[in-house]
């Protein structure tokens, strides 16, 4: 009578943390290696990848992606469309009004949504009239460029003095400061702006920024402003 064969003891394997940790180092890589593609990827390509990562990841937050992200490392600087922030708006506006001399009749200031430019009628405008003059024209060349470098939307508000006007074509002021607000917008849209990133407003004679009770209060109150909105 043989012998039984004796069984053969199996060798002990890897220990079990192994297998889950070569699980994560396969994934980390994959994920890296995604996002060194990234750099030349289309945004309908990167939605879908998008969705397998999280997916992969286990994320369960809906989120939809319109654009690809921006970042200071792997994404390229296509992908960062250029963006102009309020401190430069408004330190372009300041060097303007120097370059151009009109301190004296227009000023900027920077505000948390914006850059806000307060022209005086007299420089915008022929008196008691929406007709813009030779020098407001020249300011609003520049102005058209900075808002279209920007990809910035303006407002443009229109403000009188308390003065009663009347007259075929302006019954009152509301007519005036409206008036005069659009023809800001038009010449803006003349010069390249899209007239979907421009807003005219008028104000009358409701809020004045000083008294009426003098001359040169009221011509302070007759004045146009532009608020330029970098985007988001």
């Amino acid at each position: 009578m043989s012998c039984p064969q004796q069984q053969e003891e199996c060798k002990e394997g890897a220990p079990e943390w192994v297998v889950t940790f070569g699980d994560m180092m396969t994934l980390l890589l994959c994920f890296f290696v995604l996002l060194l593609s990234f750099s030349t990827m289309e945004t309908e390509r990167f939605k879908i990848i998008a969705g397998y990562i999280r997916e992969a990841f286990g994320v369960q937050l809906d989120r939809h992606y319109t654009e690809i992200p921006s970042g200071d490392t792997v994404v390229t600087v296509e992908f960062n469309p250029p963006s102009t922030s309020n401190t430069v708006i408004y330190e372009q506006m300041v060097d303007l009004l120097k370059s151009l001399k009109l301190e004296q009749m227009a000023n900027a200031e920077m505000e948390s949504d914006g850059v806000r430019l307060r022209l005086d009628g007299e420089l915008v405008f022929k008196p008691a009239s929406a007709d813009l003059t030779d020098q407001s024209k020249l300011f609003l060349d520049y102005v058209a460029e900075t808002i279209i470098d920007a990809n910035a939307s303006a407002r443009i508000e229109g403000h009188t003095d308390s003065a009663p006007i009347h007259s075929s074509l302006y019954p009152s002021n509301w007519e005036l400061s409206g008036a005069r607000a659009s023809a800001v917008v038009r010449y803006l849209e003349s010069r390249g702006v899209p007239g979907s990133y421009l807003e005219a407003v008028a104000f009358g004679d409701t809020r004045p920024v000083t008294e009426n009770y003098t001359e040169e209060g009221r011509r302070k109150n007759r004045r146009v402003e532009v608020l330029i909105q970098p985007p988001t």
